[in-house]
């Protein structure tokens, strides 16, 4: 199929598209424009700070519809070994790209190699997991659902660097607070972060994080721990069934998650606490 790529001033036939093709991906939720606009075009993380130098977009068009597009761009940090922001190194960055089967993409992504080497840019990834948009929790990487990008991401170099097992749980008014283990809550901040502490017969014993995402009914679990001394007790999984009463009464019916493929011992709790499996997840480096 004969297709024209453009480069895109107007976001609003993207986030058509994106809406057309969301239930193809599970972490891409029901969002209203404006707020798909700020995570789209200037999003901030979870601590504030910008995410991207710039961002560029181009699409595919095929008898003037839109069958796909890839934004890309210059990030404004990496992380370090130890998981810590790094402000001194930049990142070529794929941050989205998802078109038809009958698109084969490889134009989209020589449009970013060509970019990237007029930049000097030789680092470079693409599904970015932390750098991905927030509206839709951040959650950044490729869904396994679509081959047909991966096939062409490893087509021009790229690797798979990551792998995570996405989860859903939905909320039904069943789980109860646990007598002995509780969960106290910190502020939420204005990217609808909110911090938490688990305690059990008043001593910590752990702790995490949830995402409250704007379309109001689901939420994301960004992470829990038990701590060393404290684990195979049952506390996360008292923990979670509380975290899951809370949040239906105010309103969450469903929590989504995700860990990485090498977690045996998160994946084993997810399931024992009633997340479904819906399927990897994966980054990739040049």
């Amino acid at each position: 199929m004969n297709c024209e790529y453009i480069k895109m001033k107007s976001p609003k036939p993207i986030y058509d598209y994106y809406n057309s093709v969301k239930n193809t991906v599970p972490y891409w939720f029901d969002v209203d424009y404006s707020l798909w606009l700020e995570s789209y075009e200037s999003d901030t993380d979870y601590e504030g700070d910008i995410m991207f130098s710039e961002l560029i977009t181009y699409a595919a068009f095929a008898e003037k519809s839109i069958i796909g597009f890839i934004q890309f761009g210059i990030s404004n940090y990496t992380f370090n070994q130890n998981g810590e922001k790094d402000f001194s190194e930049k990142c070529g960055v794929i941050r989205n790209l998802y078109f038809d089967k009958k698109c084969s993409g490889d134009e989209l992504i020589s449009l970013t190699e060509s970019y990237f080497s007029e930049k000097g840019i030789t680092k470079k990834s693409a599904f970015f997991h932390a750098l991905g948009m927030t509206c839709n929790a951040g959650h950044g990487k490729l869904y396994c659902g679509l081959p047909h990008i991966e096939t062409a991401l490893l087509k021009f170099g790229y690797y798979k660097e990551h792998e995570n097992v996405y989860y859903k749980r939905m909320l039904t008014g069943e789980d109860f607070v646990s007598d002995n283990v509780s969960v106290q809550y910190g502020e939420t901040n204005l990217k609808g972060l909110q911090e938490f502490e688990i305690k059990a017969d008043g001593k910590d014993v752990g702790a995490g994080a949830l995402v409250y995402l704007p379309q109001g009914e689901i939420c994301y679990l960004k992470w829990i721990y038990i701590y060393d001394n404290e684990q195979g007790k049952g506390y996360a999984s008292a923990a979670l069934k509380t975290i899951f009463s809370n949040l239906y009464n105010k309103g969450i019916h469903r929590l989504d998650t995700d860990t990485a493929d090498s977690n045996i011992i998160a994946q084993k709790l997810y399931v024992k606490v009633g997340f479904t499996d819906m399927g990897r997840t994966r980054s990739y480096l040049k």
